[in-house]
């Protein structure tokens, strides 16, 4: 299998970031834990462009990134966008970084609670959309069929934002009708099984490099009074991701992203099989009892505390634990811990996760100061990549960002490793068809807790596909 181009553009950003810091890069953050919703302030609230009104307007036109605006500009605007874990401090730091063009802008924060963009489905029915907002692959589509994002190519092409990362790395954020809508810059964030380093040495354990070491992991944890994984299971995406991990680890590097496009069918073995191995590690108790209540917060206590041996997760957790002062506990399997023994190298680095999607930040269409904001996002894109790099994470950008500390050791060691993957699958939020991703939410959750026979699983899920897909 032939490494994409992404993989290597991606390997030439690390390689950069490297010679600059003596290190990689690092990755974006997504989904993890709810955490504070309201009201982080990014500048002054008074505005030195004009006497403030009602409804945080000023009177006279200011500059947006060292350009005169006529007409009236907003005092404030309001940014929603996922705020919780590392993500915290990334927005933070973006939005200091942002105060050099814009320092007399509030900017309010409304945390994204949800990965389906449910909540954001809701605010446009009722015309409440914020000025700006984090929107999911499938997501964008139904918006700029409803009128409700709006367009961004002149800005971009105005600011030049494009001609500051590496090349083609937006290709995949163009929509149907050529043109963007909603763009961030697009990082490998592969799903792995992250572990904590400390509980594995006490208990002689190393990583697992195929199923039947999985399972010794699993039974020894368990057998420690442990909870072998901490899955946050109120959130349905880390279980999908971990039965697409399966798959490939039978041999099929589609996943769950075959489905979606129709490449490749639930009946096929290699579903069935990798539900059967899921299901037998449920038996042995991988998740316990609680999974289904546990948080993201929750969950990420287990591992660190050391009351649950693994975790599953995006790549962006590196910056979690390096944000909770726990990164160098954190190791990651770099194996397929789903691949039967004797089949461990093939598939070696087809991962799960990491795909780019559509989606990303978009501007609201309906908004009243549209053409103010495009400006603004489009600041707030550029600062975001730079605060992620500098808290170490992977950068596409041509111009390399000096960390400012160090990366922990497995972080700095999946960074080493990204130019020999050489193919990945994508997360259930960047699946085209929505009626596919509840359906495989709602059966795989049957199948974490028990409740439905791998047999079942796969009868269940070959009919709401069928109905998903209109076959």
């Amino acid at each position: 299998m032939k490494k994409g181009l992404l993989v290597k553009l991606l390997s030439m950003a690390v390689a950069a970031s490297m010679i600059a810091a003596g290190c990689g890069a690092a990755t974006e953050t997504s989904e993890t834990k709810e955490s504070r919703t309201n009201g982080t302030e990014a500048v002054s609230k008074e505005s030195a462009s004009g006497t403030e009104k009602a409804g945080g307007e000023t009177e006279k036109a200011g500059k947006s990134a060292g350009e005169k605006s006529e007409g009236d500009i907003p005092s404030e605007l309001t940014l929603y966008t996922y705020y919780a874990d590392s993500a915290i401090e990334q927005v933070d730091r973006a939005l200091e970084i942002m105060k050099e063009t814009y320092p007399d802008l509030k900017i309010n924060i409304e945390h994204r609670t949800d990965s389906d963009g449910s909540v954001l489905k809701t605010r446009a029915a009722v015309g409440e959309l914020p000025d700006i907002f984090e929107c999911t692959g499938q997501l964008t589509d139904l918006m700029v069929k409803s009128g409700d994002l709006a367009e961004l190519d002149s800005v971009i092409e105005e600011t030049g934002f494009f001609d500051k990362y590496l090349d083609g790395n937006f290709e995949v954020k163009r929509s149907a009708d050529g043109h963007f809508y909603a763009i961030s810059s697009t990082t490998p964030e592969c799903c792995l099984m992250f572990y904590n380093k400390e509980v594995f040495a006490r208990l002689g354990l190393s990583e697992p490099k195929n199923f039947d070491e999985f399972k010794n992991v699993v039974e020894k944890l368990s057998g420690d009074g442990m909870i072998p994984l901490a899955l946050f299971a109120q959130q349905k995406w880390p279980g999908l991701q971990m039965f697409d991990m399966a798959v490939i680890g039978e041999g099929q590097p589609l996943g769950i992203t075959g489905l979606d496009d129709g490449t490749a069918k639930v009946t096929d073995p290699e579903y069935l099989a990798a539900a059967k191995k899921l299901s037998e590690l449920v038996s042995m108790g991988l998740i316990g009892k609680g999974a289904l209540n546990t948080n993201a917060s929750q969950a990420f206590e287990l591992l660190e505390t050391g009351q649950a041996g693994m975790l599953v997760n995006g790549s962006w957790f590196f910056n979690d634990a390096a944000v909770g002062g726990y990164g160098d506990k954190i190791g990651y399997f770099e194996y397929n811990p789903f691949a039967d023994a004797g089949k461990e190298e093939e598939m070696h680095w087809t991962k799960s996760g990491g795909t780019g999607a559509m989606g990303g930040y978009g501007v609201s269409a309906k908004g009243k100061y549209v053409e103010y904001s495009k400006k603004v996002l489009i600041s707030f894109l550029e600062a975001r990549d730079i605060a992620n790099a500098e808290l170490g994470s992977l950068s596409v950008r041509k111009e390399p960002v000096k960390p400012l500390e160090p990366r922990a050791e497995a972080y700095q060691a999946y960074a080493d490793s990204l130019d020999k993957i050489e193919s990945t699958t994508k997360y259930e939020w960047a699946l085209n068809n929505q009626e596919l991703i509840t359906g495989l939410e709602d059966a795989c959750e049957l199948l974490l807790t028990g409740l439905s026979t791998p047999e079942d699983y796969i009868a269940d899920l070959e009919e709401r596909i069928s109905m998903a897909l209109g076959e």
